[in-house]
């Protein structure tokens, strides 16, 4: 399978990267750029390129992955939403279940990335699409020559042996197939492999990011880095920045990274933040680097060491000694980077470095979960001595998928090991101390080390995770897992939503009792909207009692009054939230900043009105005159619609403004942004992919969804709902209900986007607030009167064009 990447990825470039202030170079750097720039015009002009030739063109970058088991992990590296993949598959094999499986897996893994483009959308109503999905996928069917057939009905044969390898693909799997070729390297003219180019160009100028504008800067490194590349596959950052300097046109410190972040996106190289040390060049050079240590027993091996090698590829155990044979059979260029080379593994989370208990045996450097191969050698439950009881025995969480990509439970697994030590036991044939580290199956300590009183298995079924409490303290009760259930979601979706951006990849919680074997396993019990105390168990074929352990699964969102487990930060809004109809004689003062912008209500196609954004700041300030108090009491509703509609102007247009803006270096200023026009901006932008897609309601966003794309939705959710609202009251239950809602949102914006000061410490602020009179009438007046005012533009507007009467703007405004 080849992913072939012809032109941008999700990141759009900038229209322009031209600072303010210019860096100062010497005069003899500006002579040297004037000159490399007269040595690019003449090298242009001398070239053969026909400047009459109307073609457009782009860049092709191929990549040849590595084809056995063990490299299938490092394939999701270089994955994209915005890539052509041809899956390449032999035609004589099709009736193989290994050949089907293999091909599977590849369309598999594509679908996981796939994205309805909004150009296929065909109908008036924009809610029927076209058939095909993005990305686009090729299949070449090989070895047509030696499909048996008569000789005027080969491809009619070819065509009978590919549908067995498509017949047991999803239905939306197959709208990502364009073309099916059958070929023969030995029979076939160049004619035909030259029309599969040319159709794949054609294909290649359909998708959504050909011939988007580029800065010309961007271009001068580009070239210079092509050259570079021929000499070094990786470059320092130094040598990187006094290359970015060295063109006629230099780009300053912020635009270099901008550079290099959008050509990670795009993979033309490889560049991190907190790895800037080095960049990589040649990312094929990187997947040979990942070759060479997830290795296949093919690769030579030094008989000294030939023990540690054996636990490298039963175990995964990678030593020092290992690593040694591996480089050192490699280039030279290889071998000096070899220590960046393992933390970029790492960085990926190929090779791992787990937390691990001091009494373990000769600690190996890293272990490599793909490379594990050992399965438990008895019953896990008797390796760790766990009673066969509920009382010890957590019932089982399932994360259910429709697809499992194959190195989801590898990234949970490092993501696990990074925060809790992995268990250990003793090996009793070879009389040391192991991690509980095997093929699809890890156990970590939740508890200290020395206690081991809670531990987590985790194992992974045919596309299932699933995960297991063994509690040898304390009774099991209500929400007693629920953070550990919380921290496994949040990983989930972080790893297929944030960092590899598998946009298709959905999992459904469910649960099984606690005494089914691992194997058994199937997650049969959905949680239920309402709660249960009781249930019968298929497994043990008695009445279980109903503990709920993980806590609030339900597919809804739960009320305050119904999340009993839920995390501390909770508890803290409480007391933020009683009694809130009472009128706290802590003197406040509101100072309000109206601003007007051009926005467009959604759809941004239907119109295009000013609309009125206004900023709302809370600020404690000395006492003031008894006479600019209020001098009436508000009733809770309006207490709450106030609170509620503080929280949306400030705190949810900070966390979307503030999550926006590393992403368009040239945002407007906060001041003149509002929520309309940052989630139109997100929505352009489309990094943060809603689980369910955007424009969603609150009946579709279940509570596992926590991408930063569906919390982007509830942020737009919570805001219409105020504006939609015609008495600006705001009942209990509902007020608590978004009040905790958005106290988890804000606590993943406080994760991702690091502000100043955390968007929970605001929250408790503003609920610890007390109402004034003042700030009752303005966030009233504001939102639901905007889209009346709006409506009053656009009707004056009507009646100057179809009447002709010269009334002004304003004249509707003061009518208000």
């Amino acid at each position: 399978m080849t992913p072939l990447v012809t032109t941008d990825s999700q990141v759009e470039p900038p229209l322009t990267t031209e600072s303010q202030v210019e860096p100062q170079g010497t005069s003899q750097q500006q002579n040297k750029s004037i000159e490399q720039a007269k040595m690019d015009i003449e090298a242009m002009l001398k070239s053969s390129v026909d400047f009459h030739d109307k073609e457009e063109y782009a860049t092709l970058l191929l990549w040849d992955f590595a084809g056995d088991e063990e490299f299938y992990h490092t394939h999701q590296t270089f994955l994209s939403q915005d890539a052509m993949y041809l899956v390449v598959t032999k035609l004589n094999e099709a009736d193989d279940p290994n050949a089907q499986a293999l091909f599977r897996l590849w369309i598999d893994s594509i679908h996981c990335y796939s994205r309805r483009e909004e150009q296929n959308i065909i109908s008036d109503d924009k809610t029927t699409t076209s058939g095909d999905l993005d990305p686009p996928v090729v299949i070449v069917g090989t070895w047509k020559d030696a499909v048996t057939s008569e000789a005027d009905m080969v491809e009619e044969a070819c065509r009978e042996n590919f549908l067995l390898y498509t017949e047991n693909l999803a239905d939306d799997e197959r709208e990502h197939i364009r073309f099916a070729y059958f070929i023969s390297n030995k029979e076939d003219e160049r004619s035909v492999f030259q029309q599969i180019r040319q159709n794949i160009l054609n294909l290649a100028r359909g998708m959504r990011t050909w011939n988007k504008e580029y800065p010309l800067k961007f271009i001068q490194l580009e070239q210079r880095l092509q050259e570079q590349k021929k000499e070094l596959p990786i470059i320092s950052y130094q040598e990187m920045k006094n290359l970015s300097s060295d063109t006629p046109k230099p780009l300053t410190e912020d635009e270099l990274i901008l550079f290099l972040e959008f050509h990670h996106e795009l993979r033309a190289l490889v560049y991190f933040k907190d790895l800037s040390e080095y960049i990589i060049l040649d990312t094929q050079w990187l997947s040979d680097a990942f070759r060479c240590v997830v290795t296949a027993r093919k690769f030579r091996i030094n008989f000294r060491n030939q023990k540690k090698w054996k636990d490298f590829f039963q175990r995964g155990e990678l030593n020092n000694a290992v690593l040694e044979d591996i480089f050192k059979n490699e280039t030279k260029i290889l071998y000096e980077h070899k220590d960046f080379i393992l933390k970029v593994m790492e960085k990926f989370d190929i090779i791992i470095h787990p937390n691990k208990s001091e009494g373990v045996d000769e600690k190996p450097c890293y272990y490599v979960p793909c490379m594990v191969k050992e399965d438990c050698q008895c019953d896990i439950y008797k390796m760790f001595k766990v009673p066969e009881d509920t009382r010890h025995r957590s019932t089982w969480l399932c994360f259910k998928f429709r697809f499992l990509p194959p190195h989801l439970m590898n990234h949970l697994i490092a993501s696990l090991s990074r925060k809790y030590t992995v268990a250990e036991l003793v090996d009793s044939r070879k009389q040391k101390r192991q991690i509980a580290l095997f093929k699809g199956t890890a156990v970590f300590e939740l508890q200290h080390e020395t206690t081991k009183l809670r531990k987590l298995l985790v194992m992974t079924c045919p596309n299932v995770i699933q995960i297991q409490v063994w509690e040898f303290g304390e009774d099991i009760k209500r929400g007693l897992y629920k953070y550990i259930a919380d921290f496994v979601t949040e990983e989930l979706n972080t790893i297929m939503h944030t960092r590899f951006k598998m946009s298709n990849v959905k999992f459904e919680k469910t649960w099984e009792c606690g005494l089914t074997e691992p194997k058994c396993v199937i997650g049969s019990n959905k949680f239920m909207e309402e709660p249960i105390t009781e249930y019968q168990c298929d497994t043990c074929q008695i009445k279980h009692m109903f503990i709920d352990e993980w806590s609030d699964q339900q597919n809804k969102a739960p009320t305050l009054s119904q999340k009993s487990g839920k995390a501390q930060h909770v508890s803290e809004f409480n007391s933020c939230i009683k009694n809130t109809s009472q009128i706290i004689s802590t003197p406040t003062k509101m100072s309000v900043r109206v601003k007007a912008s051009n926005v467009s209500e959604e759809p941004p196609s239907k119109c295009s009105l000013r609309e009125m954004s206004v900023r709302v700041k809370a600020s404690n300030v000395s006492e003031e005159p008894p006479s600019k108090r209020s001098l009436r009491e508000f009733t809770k509703e309006e207490i709450n619609f106030t609170k509620m509609g503080m929280i949306v102007l400030n705190i949810l247009t900070d966390a979307s403004y503030d999550l926006l803006k590393p992403d368009k270096p040239h945002l407007r200023p906060r001041n003149d942004c509002d929520l309309t026009y940052l989630y139109q901006e997100h929505r352009r932008l489309n990094k943060h992919i809603p689980t369910n897609g955007w424009g969603g309601i609150w009946q579709t966003i279940q509570g596992t969804d926590i991408a930063v794309g569906d919390d982007i939705e509830r942020i737009r959710l919570t805001r219409n709902e105020l504006q939609h609202s015609t008495a600006a009251e705001l009942g209990d239950t509902r007020f608590n209900e978004l009040c905790n809602i958005l106290s988890d949102l804000l606590i993943r914006f406080d994760q991702f986007n690091k502000p100043q000061k955390l968007y929970t410490d605001e929250l408790k602020d503003i609920l610890a607030k007390t109402i004034s009179d003042e700030d009752v009438k303005l966030v009233k007046n504001d939102l639901p009167g905007k889209y009346a005012l709006n409506s009053l533009k656009l009707c004056s507007k009507f009646i100057r064009v179809l009447s002709r009467l010269k009334y002004q703007c304003a004249d509707f405004i003061s009518i208000i």
